[in-house]
Protein backbone atom coordinates (compact mmCIF):
# COMPACT_ATOMS: atom_id res chain seq x y z
CA UNK A 1 0.00 0.00 0.00
CA UNK A 2 1.47 2.98 -0.43
CA UNK A 3 0.51 6.54 0.82
CA UNK A 4 -3.60 6.74 1.71
CA UNK A 5 -6.20 8.79 1.65
CA UNK A 6 -9.82 8.75 2.61
CA UNK A 7 -12.46 11.83 1.81
CA UNK A 8 -15.64 11.60 4.03
CA UNK A 9 -15.70 11.25 7.58
CA UNK A 10 -19.26 9.94 8.26
CA UNK A 11 -20.27 6.47 9.35
CA UNK A 12 -18.29 4.46 6.55
CA UNK A 13 -15.38 6.93 5.63
CA UNK A 14 -14.42 7.05 9.60
CA UNK A 15 -14.58 2.53 9.84
CA UNK A 16 -12.63 2.72 6.46
CA UNK A 17 -9.97 4.94 8.25
CA UNK A 18 -10.17 2.73 11.46
CA UNK A 19 -9.99 -0.36 9.55
CA UNK A 20 -6.54 0.85 8.28
CA UNK A 21 -5.55 2.25 11.38
CA UNK A 22 -5.79 -0.79 12.55
CA UNK A 23 -3.47 -2.61 10.47
CA UNK A 24 -1.03 -0.06 10.79
CA UNK A 25 -1.60 2.41 7.68
CA UNK A 26 -0.71 5.97 7.75
CA UNK A 27 -4.05 7.53 6.65
CA UNK A 28 -4.59 11.08 5.60
CA UNK A 29 -8.65 11.69 6.01
CA UNK A 30 -11.21 14.79 5.35
CA UNK A 31 -14.63 15.02 6.02
CA UNK A 32 -17.17 17.58 6.51
CA UNK A 33 -18.74 15.14 9.66
CA UNK A 34 -16.47 16.88 12.23
CA UNK A 35 -17.15 14.19 15.41
CA UNK A 36 -16.25 11.54 12.70
CA UNK A 37 -12.70 14.06 12.41
CA UNK A 38 -12.38 14.54 15.74
CA UNK A 39 -12.53 10.58 16.29
CA UNK A 40 -10.34 9.18 13.25
CA UNK A 41 -7.68 12.02 14.16
CA UNK A 42 -7.88 11.32 17.79
CA UNK A 43 -7.17 7.12 16.53
CA UNK A 44 -3.90 8.41 14.04
CA UNK A 45 -5.25 9.73 11.08
CA UNK A 46 -3.51 12.94 9.80
CA UNK A 47 -6.18 15.41 8.94
CA UNK A 48 -6.60 17.51 5.61
CA UNK A 49 -8.13 20.49 4.96
CA UNK A 50 -9.70 19.29 1.66
CA UNK A 51 -10.26 16.62 -0.67
CA UNK A 52 -7.71 18.24 -2.65
CA UNK A 53 -4.97 17.93 -0.01
CA UNK A 54 -6.20 14.55 0.49
CA UNK A 55 -5.66 13.64 -3.07
CA UNK A 56 -2.13 15.82 -3.33
CA UNK A 57 -0.74 13.21 -0.70
CA UNK A 58 -1.90 10.06 -1.35
CA UNK A 59 -1.30 7.18 -3.76
CA UNK A 60 -4.69 5.64 -3.14
CA UNK A 61 -7.61 8.16 -2.52
CA UNK A 62 -10.92 6.00 -1.11
CA UNK A 63 -13.91 8.12 -1.73
CA UNK A 64 -17.19 7.67 1.08
CA UNK A 65 -19.62 10.15 0.54
CA UNK A 66 -23.20 9.88 2.05
CA UNK A 67 -25.14 10.91 -1.40
CA UNK A 68 -24.69 11.54 -4.98
CA UNK A 69 -24.67 15.55 -4.51
CA UNK A 70 -21.50 15.40 -2.07
CA UNK A 71 -19.74 12.83 -4.08
CA UNK A 72 -19.80 14.86 -7.04
CA UNK A 73 -18.89 17.88 -5.36
CA UNK A 74 -15.97 16.05 -3.38
CA UNK A 75 -14.22 14.66 -6.71
CA UNK A 76 -15.00 17.20 -9.24
CA UNK A 77 -15.96 20.83 -7.30
CA UNK A 78 -13.24 23.01 -6.01
CA UNK A 79 -10.58 21.63 -4.07
CA UNK A 80 -11.69 18.30 -5.23
CA UNK A 81 -9.92 15.15 -5.38
CA UNK A 82 -9.13 15.14 -9.04
CA UNK A 83 -7.90 18.63 -8.13
CA UNK A 84 -5.59 17.53 -6.09
CA UNK A 85 -4.43 14.26 -7.81
CA UNK A 86 -1.09 13.17 -8.70
CA UNK A 87 0.18 11.32 -12.23
CA UNK A 88 0.04 7.53 -11.19
CA UNK A 89 -3.03 7.81 -7.97
CA UNK A 90 -5.74 5.51 -7.85
CA UNK A 91 -9.34 7.14 -6.81
CA UNK A 92 -11.86 4.65 -5.40
CA UNK A 93 -15.32 5.59 -4.59
CA UNK A 94 -17.54 3.88 -2.46
CA UNK A 95 -20.66 5.72 -2.87
CA UNK A 96 -23.64 4.64 -4.43
CA UNK A 97 -23.67 6.62 -7.93
CA UNK A 98 -25.21 6.68 -11.50
CA UNK A 99 -22.81 4.63 -13.91
CA UNK A 100 -22.63 8.13 -16.02
CA UNK A 101 -21.36 9.81 -13.27
CA UNK A 102 -18.47 7.11 -12.67
CA UNK A 103 -17.50 7.91 -16.13
CA UNK A 104 -17.24 11.12 -15.69
CA UNK A 105 -15.18 11.15 -13.06
CA UNK A 106 -13.13 8.22 -14.42
CA UNK A 107 -12.54 10.56 -17.77
CA UNK A 108 -11.66 13.72 -15.28
CA UNK A 109 -9.24 11.49 -13.47
CA UNK A 110 -7.41 10.09 -16.91
CA UNK A 111 -6.78 13.63 -17.74
CA UNK A 112 -5.17 14.55 -14.46
CA UNK A 113 -2.89 10.80 -15.24
CA UNK A 114 -4.46 9.30 -12.49
CA UNK A 115 -7.23 6.02 -12.57
CA UNK A 116 -10.88 5.61 -10.94
CA UNK A 117 -12.33 2.77 -9.75
CA UNK A 118 -16.00 2.74 -9.06
CA UNK A 119 -16.27 0.23 -5.98
CA UNK A 120 -19.59 1.08 -4.22
CA UNK A 121 -20.25 -1.41 -1.15
CA UNK A 122 -22.62 -3.26 0.38
CA UNK A 123 -22.75 -3.51 3.84
CA UNK A 124 -22.17 -0.82 5.31
CA UNK A 125 -19.99 0.64 8.12
CA UNK A 126 -20.15 -1.93 10.17
CA UNK A 127 -19.25 -4.26 7.68
CA UNK A 128 -16.39 -1.86 6.86
CA UNK A 129 -15.13 -2.03 10.79
CA UNK A 130 -14.28 -5.50 10.37
CA UNK A 131 -13.57 -6.18 7.39
CA UNK A 132 -16.57 -7.59 5.81
CA UNK A 133 -18.04 -5.90 3.28
CA UNK A 134 -18.91 -6.87 -0.22
CA UNK A 135 -17.57 -4.23 -2.77
CA UNK A 136 -18.43 -4.29 -6.50
CA UNK A 137 -15.81 -2.53 -8.59
CA UNK A 138 -15.67 -1.23 -12.40
CA UNK A 139 -13.20 0.01 -13.93
CA UNK A 140 -9.36 -0.97 -15.86
CA UNK A 141 -8.31 -5.05 -14.74
CA UNK A 142 -4.96 -3.54 -14.41
CA UNK A 143 -5.96 -0.72 -11.66
CA UNK A 144 -8.02 -3.26 -9.63
CA UNK A 145 -5.01 -6.11 -9.47
CA UNK A 146 -2.96 -3.49 -8.39
CA UNK A 147 -5.10 -1.96 -5.21
CA UNK A 148 -7.01 -5.25 -4.95
CA UNK A 149 -5.43 -6.43 -1.68
CA UNK A 150 -5.96 -2.93 0.01
CA UNK A 151 -9.70 -3.58 -0.81
CA UNK A 152 -9.22 -6.94 0.72
CA UNK A 153 -8.41 -5.41 4.03
CA UNK A 154 -12.06 -4.42 3.82
CA UNK A 155 -13.86 -7.02 2.23
CA UNK A 156 -15.05 -10.74 2.53
CA UNK A 157 -16.09 -10.42 -1.01
CA UNK A 158 -14.44 -7.92 -3.73
CA UNK A 159 -15.19 -8.75 -7.41
CA UNK A 160 -14.83 -6.44 -10.64
CA UNK A 161 -17.58 -6.48 -12.06
CA UNK A 162 -16.56 -4.99 -15.39
CA UNK A 163 -15.46 -1.70 -17.09
CA UNK A 164 -16.08 1.80 -15.46
CA UNK A 165 -19.70 2.28 -14.41
CA UNK A 166 -19.78 -1.59 -14.00
CA UNK A 167 -19.88 -1.46 -10.01
CA UNK A 168 -22.18 1.15 -9.92
CA UNK A 169 -24.65 -0.40 -12.04
CA UNK A 170 -24.20 -4.10 -9.83
CA UNK A 171 -24.66 -1.70 -6.75
CA UNK A 172 -27.88 -0.45 -8.74
CA UNK A 173 -29.65 -4.13 -9.09
CA UNK A 174 -28.17 -4.73 -5.28
CA UNK A 175 -30.19 -2.40 -4.44
CA UNK A 176 -33.60 -3.23 -6.61
CA UNK A 177 -32.91 -6.75 -4.65
CA UNK A 178 -33.45 -5.12 -1.67
CA UNK A 179 -36.10 -2.83 -1.65
CA UNK A 180 -38.35 -5.37 -3.36
CA UNK A 181 -38.07 -7.57 -1.61
CA UNK A 182 -38.61 -5.57 1.50
CA UNK A 183 -41.64 -4.47 -0.03
CA UNK A 184 -42.66 -8.33 -0.09
CA UNK A 185 -41.97 -8.59 3.41
CA UNK A 186 -44.12 -5.76 4.27
CA UNK A 187 -46.84 -6.96 1.98
CA UNK A 188 -46.97 -10.66 3.14
CA UNK A 189 -46.97 -8.93 6.84
CA UNK A 190 -49.87 -6.17 6.04
CA UNK A 191 -52.17 -9.06 4.70
CA UNK A 192 -51.72 -11.31 7.29
CA UNK A 193 -51.88 -8.60 10.13
CA UNK A 194 -55.71 -7.57 8.62
CA UNK A 195 -56.49 -11.48 8.25
CA UNK A 196 -55.64 -11.75 11.99
CA UNK A 197 -53.13 -14.38 12.10
CA UNK A 198 -50.13 -14.83 14.50
CA UNK A 199 -47.27 -13.02 13.25
CA UNK A 200 -44.23 -14.42 15.03
CA UNK A 201 -45.43 -17.89 13.66
CA UNK A 202 -45.69 -16.67 10.06
CA UNK A 203 -42.41 -15.13 10.15
CA UNK A 204 -40.83 -18.43 12.27
CA UNK A 205 -42.16 -20.57 8.99
CA UNK A 206 -41.49 -18.68 6.23
CA UNK A 207 -37.83 -17.89 7.23
CA UNK A 208 -37.70 -22.07 7.14
CA UNK A 209 -38.71 -21.97 3.83
CA UNK A 210 -38.29 -20.96 0.27
CA UNK A 211 -39.20 -17.35 1.13
CA UNK A 212 -36.13 -17.09 3.50
CA UNK A 213 -34.15 -13.65 2.46
CA UNK A 214 -31.97 -11.13 4.16
CA UNK A 215 -34.87 -8.55 4.51
CA UNK A 216 -37.46 -11.14 5.93
CA UNK A 217 -34.26 -12.22 8.80
CA UNK A 218 -33.18 -9.00 9.75
CA UNK A 219 -36.20 -6.29 8.44
CA UNK A 220 -38.44 -8.83 9.51
CA UNK A 221 -38.30 -8.85 13.65
CA UNK A 222 -37.70 -4.96 13.56
CA UNK A 223 -41.36 -4.68 11.73
CA UNK A 224 -42.84 -6.47 14.59
CA UNK A 225 -41.28 -4.95 16.97
CA UNK A 226 -42.16 -1.77 15.89
CA UNK A 227 -38.22 -0.80 15.69
CA UNK A 228 -38.85 1.93 13.34
CA UNK A 229 -36.91 4.81 13.41
CA UNK A 230 -33.56 3.40 12.97
CA UNK A 231 -31.31 2.04 10.07
CA UNK A 232 -30.67 2.56 6.19
CA UNK A 233 -32.64 6.14 6.82
CA UNK A 234 -35.79 6.07 3.97
CA UNK A 235 -34.50 9.44 2.49
CA UNK A 236 -31.37 7.52 1.19
CA UNK A 237 -33.50 4.74 0.11
CA UNK A 238 -35.13 7.32 -2.00
CA UNK A 239 -31.69 8.72 -3.23
CA UNK A 240 -30.88 4.84 -4.38
CA UNK A 241 -34.12 4.49 -5.95
CA UNK A 242 -34.16 7.59 -7.99
CA UNK A 243 -30.75 6.47 -9.51
CA UNK A 244 -32.10 3.06 -10.29
CA UNK A 245 -35.16 4.59 -11.93
CA UNK A 246 -32.49 7.05 -13.70
CA UNK A 247 -30.53 4.60 -15.05
CA UNK A 248 -33.17 2.60 -16.38
CA UNK A 249 -34.41 5.13 -18.03
CA UNK A 250 -30.76 5.68 -19.76
CA UNK A 251 -31.32 2.19 -20.88
CA UNK A 252 -35.11 1.93 -21.39
CA UNK A 253 -35.56 -0.70 -19.06
CA UNK A 254 -39.09 -0.91 -17.35
CA UNK A 255 -38.59 -1.58 -13.62
CA UNK A 256 -42.82 -1.42 -12.29
CA UNK A 257 -41.74 -2.69 -8.73
CA UNK A 258 -39.21 -0.56 -8.53
CA UNK A 259 -41.61 2.31 -9.41
CA UNK A 260 -43.79 1.17 -7.06
CA UNK A 261 -41.70 0.86 -3.84
CA UNK A 262 -40.21 4.68 -5.06
CA UNK A 263 -43.71 6.34 -4.44
CA UNK A 264 -44.87 4.20 -1.55
CA UNK A 265 -41.80 5.76 0.22
CA UNK A 266 -43.35 9.32 -0.88
CA UNK A 267 -46.25 7.99 1.21
CA UNK A 268 -43.68 7.43 4.56
CA UNK A 269 -41.88 10.52 3.66
CA UNK A 270 -45.21 12.86 3.68
CA UNK A 271 -45.28 11.36 7.63
CA UNK A 272 -42.38 13.03 8.44
CA UNK A 273 -40.41 9.78 8.60
CA UNK A 274 -37.47 10.14 6.48
CA UNK A 275 -35.41 10.03 8.62
CA UNK A 276 -36.12 6.85 10.23
CA UNK A 277 -35.41 3.11 8.62
CA UNK A 278 -35.76 1.80 5.43
CA UNK A 279 -38.82 -0.71 7.36
CA UNK A 280 -40.72 2.00 7.70
CA UNK A 281 -41.85 1.19 4.46
CA UNK A 282 -44.77 -0.64 6.23
CA UNK A 283 -46.35 2.74 7.25
CA UNK A 284 -47.77 2.81 3.80
CA UNK A 285 -48.96 -0.69 3.39
CA UNK A 286 -50.54 0.05 7.11
CA UNK A 287 -52.12 2.88 6.15
CA UNK A 288 -53.61 1.85 2.83
CA UNK A 289 -55.28 -1.30 4.36
CA UNK A 290 -56.35 0.39 7.63
CA UNK A 291 -54.14 -1.75 10.15
CA UNK A 292 -50.93 -1.52 12.53
CA UNK A 293 -48.59 -4.64 11.82
CA UNK A 294 -46.77 -5.75 15.06
CA UNK A 295 -46.48 -9.13 16.96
Amino acid sequence: MGNLGVVGSGALGRAVCWRFLEFGHSVHLWGVDEEGMQECVASGAAPADSAAAVASRSEIVIVAADNVKDDETWELGGRGVVEGLSRGAVVIDMTTMSPTLARRISLACEEKGASFLDAPVSGGAPAARTGNLVIMVGGPVAVFNRVLPDLQLLSKKVVRIGETGAGATAKLCNQILCFVNLCGVCEAFTLASKAGIDLRKLLGVVSAGAAQSWELDNMGPKILDRELETGYPVHTSQEDLALVLSAASELDVFLPASALVHQLYHTVESEGLENSGSQSLIRALEKMAGTVVHG
